[in-house]
């Protein structure tokens, strides 16, 4: 599996708008690794492309990548930084798959053109989905809605991804699940605190309790650190890696 992130950004992104600090201004002028898109990853294998979340970038995403063939589509959860961009699939030239919790499925405006174009899938927590050769595996994740982490996983090889995880410790099911991880990856607004996700300090200090697997931290906030100042913060985590817009991991 291959898993690219086309976007590390948290619901504002990064130059946020209206924002003229000194982070956004240079954002806007030298773009650069610090320039966010709102959240979302693509994993594909040799046959399979599937899109995990659509922010309202998710259409220039797609087109700059020059997909044209999406095998599904699943949603973490309902807040629009993760699904505003789930109309441009009205448009799209086949029948698509996406599948969701209740919350998320019932909570965006379904249009007669939207509804014909998708086949809707109502995921059940640890019931796995099959898209051909990637098995998928939603969990609850703690969130201020109802929110699932996916598990991708092909032969061995596993990719775990809390989106929006709220709490800074793992509970028991969670540690598990790191135990025969390829790559876990976390959204992380803030560095130490201030918001109502889990931070890069509680990651380095799970990353450190499980140094064979590959972390990642993205959904990065305006108020986080810069790239920069992350990746010298995290060189001596040697398994943890900082997200930019375009990262791609063999796993």
């Amino acid at each position: 599996m291959k898993i690219k992130f086309t976007g590390t950004g948290d619901g504002r992104g990064i130059p946020a708008v209206g924002c003229k600090c000194q982070r956004c201004s240079t954002t806007r002028k030298n773009g650069g690794k610090n320039h966010r898109r709102t959240v979302s990853v693509i994993i594909t294998n040799k046959s399979d492309t599937i899109l995990f979340d659509t922010p309202s970038s998710i259409g220039q995403v797609l087109n700059e990548e020059k997909i044209f063939h999406l095998s599904a589509i699943f949603l973490s959860h309902k807040h629009f930084d993760h699904v505003g961009g789930i109309t441009v699939f009205e448009y799209w030239p086949e029948k698509i798959y996406v599948y969701g919790n209740m919350s998320v499925l019932g909570n965006f405006e379904i249009t007669d053109r939207l509804y014909n174009n998708c086949e809707f899938h109502v995921l059940h927590e640890k019931e796995s989905v099959k898209i051909n050769h990637i098995r998928v595996k939603p969990f609850s994740v703690s969130h201020k809605v109802p929110t699932f982490g996916m598990i991708f996983q092909e032969d061995d090889k596993k990719i775990i991804h809390f989106s929006d995880k709220a709490e800074n410790k793992l509970d028991d099911y969670e540690k598990r699940l790191l135990k025969n991880a390829d790559v876990t990856i976390f959204h992380t607004p803030g560095f130490d605190g201030g918001t109502d996700h889990i931070d890069v300090v509680s990651v380095m200090d799970i990353a450190k309790r499980n140094p064979s697997t590959r972390f990642v931290i993205t959904h990065i906030g305006h108020n986080n650190l810069s790239h920069e100042e992350l990746v010298k913060k995290l060189k001596p985590y040697e398994n943890i890696i900082v997200a930019y817009d375009g990262l791609t991991l063999q796993v």
